[in-house]
């Protein structure tokens, strides 16, 4: 008896390894690096590198037989001057610069076989392809020349009217542009004039090169009718002028919405934040009794608090909870120091049991998932209004971990939507006479004292009510306006965002879902690298 026993474990010992062996061979076959798409569009580049290469062959010959017709004759002194001969080994070139971005970025990329490296390789085959484009550009730019040349030779007359109708466009709308919108932003808000400038100066180059290339039209049309004309600089100059009317038709309505800005004043204030935790518990099942192991696998999907999540990922046990055999069935055994991390799970043990035969379990951690919210308080010419939870990214919400409080975008009057800097709330428009105005107090301290409608700048998250003082918005202004966030100094850190005194004597901090849910502590655990540690599965196939 005790030989066939032996004999008995000895066989259900092997099945096991023996499945566990195969499992292990499916997932290292199945998802375990790049995805089949993306191995196929790596594919696909290696190959269109070597199409590529022929293509620029191609058309070099093409060329050369071109150069050596006589029809070519009427396009030498163009060929000569532009170089047109030059631009196969252009192409040549900046394919070999294809080539080694493909080694050095996706090739790598594509032996580490990595699944995380997913979105890399994407990124380096869309940076591998447009560098190919350029190379198959400049190998056809010789022959695209060719066929405008001889287009302005053959209709002249169509193309010089185009020209200097696409002109007359541009010109009419630069010239309203400067002297409607751009007028009149300049007189209402003259402390912008300069910004409103630099904006405008693309528009005011253009319709300068817009004059030079319709005189060169003008003059080279003439040429044509005395048939003496420089085609190649009569083609160079319309298709400029088509190219500024596209790109005006394109940033022209963008540049008034930008000056539209300007008379519009807003404030985005990050009032909460959370993270929500979700954790995957799958449960193995089997008959205890079998030779031949035959597994169930069951799925519950949970959202937790952070305390669970924060003990299910950072557990090194194998299992959470096992299912045992017993004289009156199965016993439950929970990892010892997991007990409330299971208990707050609420699982039903035997939901959706796969077989009655079955009479062992084990639960496990098999994946994790974060989603990360903000609540916004929003300031518009005043009128506030607040948003409900919005998701965000990982990578943002982290970005704006000690700003909880802050402004995170400010845009005031008279100004255009700057990049983002965090900075207290209301801080962007003191100074500016459209908000408030500054007052002296009886110590004769200079402090910034809001109109009604902006008042609320003054006990939004502070308590007692707080002034901005002169010397705090002016070191701000001077030293960390467009630079950097701005949170204040006290003698003990910081007087404004999550971890500012003026927070934690807040009510309104203290009732928010991230003070309540352990705030940065319950942020370190979920954003920074906590769970980073996860084992990503359970005994997956080790039964009994």
């Amino acid at each position: 008896m005790r030989g066939r026993t032996s004999c008995v474990k000895i066989e259900k010992i092997f099945t096991r390894v023996f499945f566990s062996l195969l499992a292990l061979v499916f997932l290292t076959g199945c998802g375990q690096g790049l995805s089949d798409a993306t191995k196929t569009q790596a594919k696909a580049v290696k190959k269109n590198l070597n199409v590529t290469q022929d293509f620029i062959e191609t058309q070099k010959k093409k060329y050369d037989r071109l150069s050596a017709s006589p029809e070519f004759s009427a396009m030498a002194e163009y060929a000569s001057k532009e170089k047109w001969d030059t631009a196969f080994a252009n192409a040549g070139a900046t394919l070999t610069r294809a080539r080694a971005v493909y080694d050095k970025g996706l090739n790598v990329t594509l032996k580490q076989n990595k699944a995380e490296g997913d979105a890399q390789a994407l990124a380096q085959i869309k940076q591998v392809n447009a560098v190919i484009r350029e190379a198959k550009n400049q190998a056809i730019a010789p022959f695209k020349r060719i066929s405008r040349i001889k287009a302005a030779m053959t209709g002249a007359h169509a193309m010089q009217k185009s020209a200097l109708a696409s002109a007359d466009t541009i010109l009419s709308k630069v010239q309203g542009l400067e002297q409607g919108p751009v007028a009149k932003a300049k007189e209402k808000f003259p402390g912008s004039e300069d910004k409103i400038t630099a904006r405008f100066a693309p528009f005011s180059k253009m319709a300068d090169e817009t004059k030079t290339n319709t005189n060169i039209v003008k003059t080279q049309y003439k040429a044509h009718t005395a048939g003496d004309a420089d085609y190649a600089a009569f083609v160079t100059a319309a298709d400029a002028i088509e190219q500024a009317k596209k790109t005006l038709a394109k940033d022209g309505p963008k540049f008034e919405k930008d000056i539209d800005q300007l008379y519009r004043s807003y404030t985005k204030i990050l009032e909460d934040m959370k993270v929500d935790h979700y954790v995957t518990i799958h449960r193995e099942s089997w008959d205890e009794r079998s030779d031949f192991y035959n597994p169930g696998i069951f799925v519950y999907t949970a959202q937790v608090s952070p305390a669970v999540f924060q003990a299910l990922t950072q557990s090194e046990a194998e299992s959470i909870a096992d299912l045992k055999p017993g004289f009156s069935g199965m016993n439950l055994r929970v990892t010892p120091g997991l007990e409330p991390a299971f208990k707050a799970l609420n699982l039903d043990i035997v939901a959706g049991w796969p077989d009655s035969r079955h009479n062992a379990a084990t639960f496990y951690l098999e994946t994790t998932k974060l989603r990360y919210f903000h609540k916004y308080l929003k300031e518009e010419n005043g009128d506030t209004s607040q948003t409900g939870w919005e998701a965000v990214n990982a990578s943002f919400y982290e970005q704006n971990l000690e700003n909880l409080g802050m402004a995170i975008l400010s845009k005031p009057y008279g100004e255009f939507e700057p990049d983002s800097q965090a900075a207290p709330p209301g801080m962007a428009y003191v100074g500016n006479p459209e908000y408030g105005e500054w007052k002296q107090d009886q110590s004769g301290n200079r402090f910034w004292s809001w109109y009604g409608r902006y008042a609320f700048f003054s006990n939004l998250f502070f308590f007692p009510p707080h002034y901005y003082a002169y010397g705090s918005w002016n070191r701000w202004n001077r030293d960390y306006r467009y630079k950097k966030p701005y949170y204040g100094k006290t003698q003990t850190g910081r007087t404004f965002g999550s971890r500012g005194t003026r927070m934690k004597q807040s009510p309104r901090y203290q009732n928010s879902t991230f003070s309540k849910t352990g705030g940065f502590k319950t942020a370190s655990a979920s954003v920074r690298g906590r769970a980073s540690g996860l084992r990503g599965g359970g005994p997956k196939s080790r039964g009994k």
